[in-house]
């Protein structure tokens, strides 16, 4: 098995080489944006290409290229399975509905007309969602039927921003507080107000639909676990100060004792009806009960590296450092192989 693996900065990548050149595993580097890359991977059985939804060209065309290499018989991570929903909250919607998913109460409107029926008899508040985003991006709280018509009038009229540049900018700030940022970040931050960020000019503005979650009170903090096959390992993660986001809020703990097995099995159960290689599941509880908010294949490997230990499937608990991105290649292996029997 050769495997191909599209480099950038941030990602997993660095993981995967070091894995590769450890186990003497024949792989090679690819420039993902090149365009004869479906000529370059003749010669590879699998890419591994961490994609990102902040990046204006991954944006553009890392799914339709994965797609179309899986559809030709490559092995690629992340598959179609992994990867067709992801940074798509709308797409996650109907996929939890589908497989009969707890999740909070999701709403998606795709005319004012109605969105203003709803209005009239919801409860507020209510979470209104960008359906792309991460680290809390694009996440408002709505208080008012007032408020949610005028959000409705800007996504069917001129659209929203798919960068809140206000939201980030008090981000900034409050991460240089916490050490995170330099006074440059502030500066860069406010630079947007003006000037869109480069996968905002590829996308242009979010129009046309208005999603909405139910908004779960009493919750200081979120669960964040992360799935690849039958391992998983969790954080959780704290709210910001007076804000009920805790994604990107940088306030995480890690101890075994967070994380309850009605949460794990939960876990696992899911990510067995989603079929994914790799995923992480953003969950809330509601009387006690795990409620899955969303999910990404994709997360920034740092805010992992003080995980205590992981479980397995069947809920046994393995202390100590583990190499989640080796899981990665290892079951593509076993996919090659079962693969290769078949032909």
């Amino acid at each position: 098995m050769r495997i191909a693996i599209h480099d950038t900065p941030g990602s997993f990548s660095s993981k995967w080489i070091a894995y590769c050149q450890e186990k003497n595993i024949d792989y090679g580097l690819v420039n993902c944006y090149d365009s004869d890359i479906m000529e370059q991977m003749k010669s590879f059985d699998v890419l591994l290409w961490h994609h990102q939804q902040s990046h204006p060209t991954d944006y553009f065309m890392a799914k339709k290229l994965l797609e179309a290499l899986e559809f030709c018989g490559k092995l690629v991570f992340p598959n179609h399975n992994t990867g067709w929903h992801f940074d798509d909250k709308v797409a996650q919607k109907y996929l939890f509905e589908g497989l009969d998913i707890a999740t909070p109460q999701n709403h998606v409107f795709y005319d004012l007309k109605t969105l203003r029926k709803f209005a009239k008899t919801c409860s507020y508040p209510i979470v209104w969602k960008l359906k792309g985003g991460s680290g809390s991006r694009n996440v408002k709280l709505v208080r008012s039927e007032s408020e949610l018509i005028s959000i409705g009038k800007r996504m069917f009229g001129s659209g929203i921003r798919e960068y809140d540049a206000i939201d980030g900018i008090k981000e900034a700030v409050r991460r240089y507080k916490l050490g995170k940022k330099k006074p440059i970040d502030i500066l860069k931050a406010i630079v947007h107000l003006v000037y869109p960020v480069k996968y905002e000019r590829m996308s242009g503005k979010a129009w046309g639909y208005v999603y909405l979650q139910e908004f779960i009170p009493n919750n200081d903090s979120d669960y964040r676990v992360i799935v690849i096959k039958d391992k998983a390992f969790a954080i959780k993660r704290y709210t910001r100060p007076n804000d009920f986001r805790a994604s990107g809020s940088g306030y995480i703990e890690y101890q075994k004792e967070n994380f309850d097995d009605e949460l794990l099995r939960t876990s696992f159960a899911i990510a067995d009806k989603v079929k994914t290689q790799c995923v992480a599941f953003d969950f809330v509880y509601k009387n006690e009960k795990p409620l899955l908010v969303e999910m990404s294949y994709g997360y920034r490997k740092e805010g992992y590296y003080d995980c205590e230990g992981y479980w397995d499937s069947n809920l046994n608990w393995y202390p100590g450092t583990f190499n989640p991105y080796e899981w990665i290649i290892e079951d593509l292996k076993v996919a090659f192989l079962n693969q290769n029997k078949n032909t």
